[in-house]
């Protein structure tokens, strides 16, 4: 979980520095000595109430949360809106996609190679928002680079749940989800590079409902990890092949 807490106040520090940058128009000196000031504080903060918060399970709703109000923001005609949304959206994304790793999979090894390809996807696409929010890439351009790496998160949203089908806490219903979204998410991969764009949107929209129930199911299981193997009563790990 450290590493998930360092990636993710990486990637936020990113989003200030563009934040600030883009509405005070900062140097970059003077926005170096805030983020250097701030560092002591999130420490003691997360040190505090690392016990106390279930970080996986918080951060998991939190995207779910973003990512269908970035739909919703981009159907009521609020691009801006819906940029910061799927900014704040990709940096959640990357505690999902760590955590993930701790779902028991048949094959470890595979699971192993295609979740570090996939959390590469998830920095990508945090790169790809960054140039999105700073006008660098939009319209066509934005969409096909983002292309890239959404189909690299479906693959390993469906390899996680799929090698480790109904293994306890995650459960067959969850890993059923998992897979239907992971293959949305690749689905709108195929669509944009075959210049499908009304099936495109539509998939999108498709595929952030179904992320956020999967998540539903995701962050409970996640919270049973947190707690302990004594909340995973009868519990049942994928049997080796």
């Amino acid at each position: 979980m450290r590493w998930t807490v360092t990636f993710i106040y990486l990637a936020l520090v990113a989003i200030a520095i563009a934040a600030l940058t883009l509405i005070f128009g900062w140097s970059n000196w003077l926005l170096a000595i805030l983020i250097v000031l701030l560092i002591p504080a999130a420490i003691a903060i997360g040190v505090m109430f690392r016990h106390r918060v279930p970080w996986s399970t918080t951060l998991s709703y939190l995207s779910a949360i973003c990512l269908v109000a970035a739909v919703a923001s981009q159907y009521g005609g609020l691009t801006s809106t819906r940029s910061w949304l799927l900014m704040i959206w990709t940096v959640l994304l990357l505690a999902v996609s760590i955590r993930l790793f701790a779902h028991p999979m048949r094959k470890p090894a595979w699971g192993l190679f295609v979740g570090f390809w996939g959390t590469v996807g998830v920095l990508w696409l945090v790169v790809i928002q960054l140039f999105n929010l700073t006008g660098v890439l939009d319209g066509g351009w934005y969409a096909g680079w983002a292309a890239w790496p959404i189909g690299f998160i479906g693959v390993w949203f469906v390899v996680a749940s799929a090698t480790g089908y109904g293994a306890e806490p995650f459960g067959s219903a969850v890993d059923l989800l998992g897979i239907v979204t992971g293959l949305l998410f690749f689905a709108v991969t195929v669509a944009t590079w075959t210049s499908m764009n009304d099936l495109r949107l539509a998939l999108l929209v498709v595929a952030a409902v179904a992320y956020a129930i999967w998540i539903g199911g995701l962050g409970r299981a996640f919270l049973e990890l947190e707690r302990g193997p004594q909340t995973m009563r009868g519990s049942r790990s994928p049997r080796p092949t």
